[in-house]
């Protein structure tokens, strides 16, 4: 699965709102303060909403401690409760079409087609969701108080609470885009018309959809047997089951991609001596880096030596990684002998990109955000990592996604040439601009052509000190 675009509006700087592409590669430059990070904080928050199922996070388990969020309070925007944060995002997940079917039972599935002959299979391709973040004053707390979803940019289905009030209801829900029996047909165009208003579906304080388990219709305020006299129950299943596979289905895969998401933050720390490889590291310990130490001490003999070719092919280094022959860290020896060295003996850039070439190359990351990868680096190895996003992004098959905050000229420089090249598609690339305006973070999308260039003008004339240093 793919995130192709974040929804964001009244989160940190960003009050009017905007739809960012996202892609393989998402680079997000801008002056200093201007809310480049506001879009990585999005994404945590977002983890900590559709994973954890919170929306007042004031650190997440994505950062630790590390990260201070602060609550709902400190993340909307203008810091008023008043406003209300919308976030969302616009899925691709042509690949992964299989959870769908997990929502109904085999002896379900019997029973639809035997009395219907019709089988539920609400899959999409493009699925999309966002969901509004208030704030509730009576209970001094966060809610998720509304979750629309969207089928092809379609609205499909839209679940509301009400401040105060324990229920959960659906005020929206159209599935005149799926191929179904008519007499579903004749209910979706009834429960669209409106004719009851809101539907009662569960209670609870959140907008947010329960992934977990199938939509239930027990409260619905008609017959099932108005519908169809043959079999009320059969049409009752195929009404949920279809309804969570669109519904749930998408946000199901969401959970899984996000689960994988890593935050790396600008400073990496250098282990020293004292240094222990956790067994299982917690996923915040990748923000100072000392989860990339972990993953490689722990890691197989196939991602050791895909790291360490990698520093000795693009980085032209002269050192080896290898496991502390003493203790539970990660040493370095020089190729020309085997007298072994801590981290903190070496040049501080070989180190500090360390954590992020280890995430680029372990499989079981899904989404890596990183501040600022370039810190430390010379300039031909600032280029050699614009080489490894292209090497961890360029098959297909893969659906790894790199979200970066940096400043670095020399990598968006490769990657524009790759383009030029044609090793690599302008659609695999997302460049982004965040401009400052009077009334807020504008995020810009900078769209490249065939020929590796911008199809614009830097705005406010970024990047223009070269010109200025030169001319």
């Amino acid at each position: 699965m793919q995130i192709k675009s974040i929804t964001i509006q009244n989160f940190k700087g960003i009050r009017r709102k905007a739809v960012i592409p996202l892609a393989p590669v998402t680079m997000l430059f801008g002056a200093n303060s201007s809310g480049k990070s506001s879009i990585l904080h999005a994404l945590i928050y977002l983890f900590e909403l559709i994973v954890n199922r919170n929306p007042d996070p004031e650190y997440s388990t994505v950062t630790g401690e590390h990260l201070y969020l602060g609550g709902f309070k400190e993340l909307v925007f203008g810091k008023d409760i008043n406003n209300t944060i919308t976030l969302g995002l616009d899925l691709d997940t042509s690949d992964d079409l299989d959870v769908f079917d997990e929502f109904i039972s085999e002896v379900e599935r019997n029973l639809v087609e035997d009395n219907t002959g019709w089988y539920p299979d609400s899959q999409t391709d493009n699925p999309s969701f966002e969901l509004d973040i208030k704030w509730n004053n009576l209970d001094n707390k966060a809610y998720v108080s509304e979750y629309r979803s969207f089928v092809n940019g379609k609205p499909f289905m839209t679940l509301q609470v009400e401040k105060g009030q324990k229920s959960v209801s659906a005020s929206y829900i159209d599935v005149s885009h799926w191929p179904v029996a008519d007499i579903f047909t004749n209910l979706a165009e009834t429960v669209k018309a409106g004719m009851w208003g809101l539907i009662p579906l569960h209670s609870g304080q959140t907008a947010l959809p329960d992934s977990s388990t199938r939509l239930k219709l027990d409260h619905v305020p008609w017959e099932w047997s108005a519908f169809f006299e043959d079999h009320p129950l059969a049409a009752k299943v195929f009404a949920e089951a279809s309804l969570s596979q669109g519904l749930l289905g998408p946000l199901r895969l969401l959970q899984k991609k996000l689960a994988s998401l890593i935050h790396i933050g600008p400073l990496r720390v250098v282990p020293n001596r004292s240094f222990v490889a956790k067994k299982v590291p917690e996923k915040s310990r990748w923000y100072d880096g000392e989860a990339g130490w972990d993953g490689f001490y722990n890691g197989s003999k196939t991602l050791q030596q895909q790291v360490n070719e990698w520093y000795q092919l693009h980085f032209k280094c002269n050192y080896q990684f290898l496991n502390a022959p003493k203790g539970y860290g990660v040493a370095l020896t020089e190729t020309q002998n085997s007298h072994a060295l801590l981290p903190s003996q070496v040049g501080a850039g070989i180190s500090q990109v360390f954590p992020f070439v280890v995430a680029a190359m372990k499989s079981d990351i899904g989404i890596v955000s990183i501040e600022q990868p370039e810190l430390h680096l010379h300039p031909a190895w600032q280029v050699e990592l614009a080489e490894l996003l292209l090497l961890q992004t360029s098959d297909l098959s893969v659906t790894k996604q790199f979200f970066i905050e940096t400043h670095s000229e020399h990598m968006i420089l490769r990657l524009l040439r790759r383009v030029r090249e044609s090793k690599i598609r302008p659609d695999n690339l997302s460049i982004i601009y965040m401009n400052i305006r009077e009334d807020g973070i504008e995020p810009v999308k900078l769209d490249v052509t065939t020929d590796g260039d911008f199809a614009e003008d830097w705005p406010n004339g970024f990047f223009d000190e070269r010109d200025e240093e030169l001319f």
